[in-house]
């Protein structure tokens, strides 16, 4: 490689200035092209990145002249292209019809292609994307050093792309923390169960950008509007779908959320409502409503401009998975009331709390993951939580790791715990560490937080690869950690304080390393605080005995004999407090 001269690194400063001046995805990928056509003296040139499938999509094309050009008239080899993007290597052809590869292209040579160069743009080991530029008129355009100096623009590009990128991430997932905070408020604050339903709908009409939306629930064999909002919405109410047709039907019958970007071409498509109502749906996406393993209905939205995708649907299976639970519950509440049966409604509530609680724990290769919740009464202000930090990507996921305890007693504490869940999660999954997550957790919390209300909360991100807890105790009791090697517990101390106070709270976080053999032992203070008939407390001693007696057992062993040495100390005496236990063992 030569060495770059002074006027070759005046204009690489200049691109790299250039290029992330903005953070506009679109803006840059302009900025890219009209640097590219200039530098390499290309007659055409364009940039392609990947979607969201992996694929290669058209984004910018330019002329000599600095002219967009739409994508119909850019005809181009794609075999080229195929090339780059797969092998992760540019390509320089001064005539492509001297080289025997690209001859036997039949659209290279259908184009009347002469000069090509194309480079890949990557980042962190990961092809983004293409750029490519070609003459058609003359050949030799293009040299060894146009080569290395678009090698050198895909780099800024990538780094500059990718920063937009990122920046777009942050932006939507703070965008939809927003929408599932205001609709966790919306849930919440009333039991006019059509209110609720209405003003949640109306926000994932206008988050999805749709032109309708509506809720159909379960009746029967069929399907009713429950709620309905855009184009044509007050023709859809009185229709019923059967339920075992229609692609409503279909998301039910499967339990399983979809997404249809061209509904006319879909075979489970259901016209006989449209020929009924008038409305065209061309685009589509539903999600089931499921409470205890069972679709009760299904929300759907229509029509977006561009069409619908797979973090879409994320979104709304959420929005519906909320739903789900204010739907069950006022259903519940109204039965309870209308039996005058105070107890089964408070039944119902625990049952739906549960629900809401971890149904196993995880699986995750040199681990093991263990916990009980025992309620004082029908329903507790305890959690504890397992949440998938990097959605399950291979080898090992990231694993958050909460263990909580509401303030007060009874059903204001239910509720509470509840909203608190639903925060802390929707903030882990947009969060870059744990210190970020609880603090804006905090901040939503605060907001919501009435009568003096807080919540104590433990919260740890395990990277199971490295054996590492990153960890935040906002004011929660100090966790356990057992280090084989020292055969010792270690108390892991407040590093924050409670949620719900302070908007402005800060936390810190730690970070343990742990070892064969090494566990961490999550508690509230129903177990340290639980009481006999003495009145005695089981307290921190016994916990320590106990957890030492058994360190060398399986993580649900452990828990099961904590579990155990709380009963047989209380013995008959009613429990104080809620109870809860977890522990996280490395093999």
């Amino acid at each position: 490689m030569t060495e770059p001269s002074a006027d070759r690194l005046a204009l690489l400063y200049r691109v790299s200035q250039n290029f992330n001046s903005s953070l506009d995805l679109d803006q840059v990928l302009n900025l890219v092209m009209d640097e590219v056509i200039s530098a390499t003296r290309a007659e055409r040139g364009f940039l392609m990145l990947r979607n969201g499938a992996g694929q290669l999509a058209f984004r910018v094309a330019r002329g000599i002249d600095q002219r967009t050009i739409d994508e119909p008239e850019f005809q181009v080899s794609r075999s080229v292209i195929d090339r780059v993007a797969r092998d992760g290597r540019p390509l320089l052809a001064s005539n492509a019809l001297d080289d025997d590869w690209l001859k036997a292209r039949s659209s290279v040579v259908v184009l009347g292609l002469r000069s090509i160069l194309c480079v890949p743009l990557q980042l962190k080991g990961e092809t983004l994307g293409v750029i490519y530029v070609d003459n058609r008129l003359q050949s030799g355009i293009f040299t060894g050093n146009d080569l290395e100096l678009l090698n050198a623009i895909a780099f800024n590009a990538a780094i500059a792309i990718d920063n937009a990128r990122l920046f777009q991430e942050a932006q939507d997932n703070l965008k939809n923390l927003r929408l599932l905070h205001a609709i966790s408020s919306d849930l919440t604050s009333t039991l006019d169960l059509q209110a609720v339903l209405a003003a949640s709908l109306q926000r994932a009409l206008d988050a999805f950008d749709s032109a309708a939306a509506s809720i159909l629930m379960v009746d029967g064999s069929d399907l009713v509007f429950r709620v309905a909002l855009g184009d044509s919405a007050e023709k859809v109410k009185p229709f019923r779908v059967p339920k075992d047709q229609g692609i409503a039907g279909w998301v039910v019958t499967h339990a399983q959320g979809v997404i249809v970007n061209d509904v006319q071409n879909d075979p489970r498509y259901y016209r006989t409502m449209e020929s009924g109502t008038g409305f065209l749906a061309e685009s589509l996406m539903a999600a089931p409503l499921i409470v205890n393993d069972r679709a009760i209905g299904v929300i759907e939205v229509f029509n977006r401009p561009g069409g619908y995708s797979a973090a879409d649907l994320d979104l709304l299976s959420t929005i519906a998975a909320s739903a789900a639970i204010a739907i069950e519950n006022a259903r519940l509440y109204q039965v309870a009331v209308d039996q005058g049966r105070m107890e089964r409604e408070l039944q119902v509530a625990r049952e739906v709390q549960a629900s809401l609680l971890p149904r196993r724990t995880p699986q995750l290769p040199g681990w093991e993951f263990a916990a009980q919740w025992r309620p004082a009464r029908e329903v507790a202000g305890d959690f504890y939580d397992f949440i998938d930090l990097a959605n399950g990507a291979p080898p090992a996921r990231r694993l958050g790791i909460v263990i909580a305890d509401v303030s007060d007693k009874g059903m204001p504490a239910a509720l509470f715990m509840a909203l608190s869940r639903s925060i802390v999660r929707a903030s882990a999954t947009g969060a870059d560490s744990p210190a970020q997550c609880i603090a804006h957790a905090n901040r939503l919390i605060c907001a919501d937080a009435t009568g003096g209300m807080f919540v104590t909360l433990f919260y740890a991100a395990l990277d199971p690869t490295r054996c590492e807890l990153t960890y935040v105790n906002a004011g929660h009791n100090p966790p356990l950690w057992y280090r084989a090697q020292r055969d010792e517990l270690v108390e892991l101390e407040r590093t924050g304080m409670v949620l719900g106070v302070d908007e402005a709270g800060r936390f810190e976080q730690r970070t343990l390393k742990l070892g064969a053999g090494d566990f961490v032992l999550l508690y509230t203070d129903g177990v340290t605080d639980a009481i006999d008939a003495q009145r005695r407390e089981f307290g921190k001693a016994e916990l320590r005995r106990v957890t030492l007696e058994q360190r060398r057992a399986p993580a649900d062993a452990i828990v099961a004999a904590l579990g155990q040495a709380v009963s047989r100390f209380i013995g008959p005496t009613a429990p104080f407090d809620d109870l809860t236990l977890l522990a996280a063992k490395c093999l």
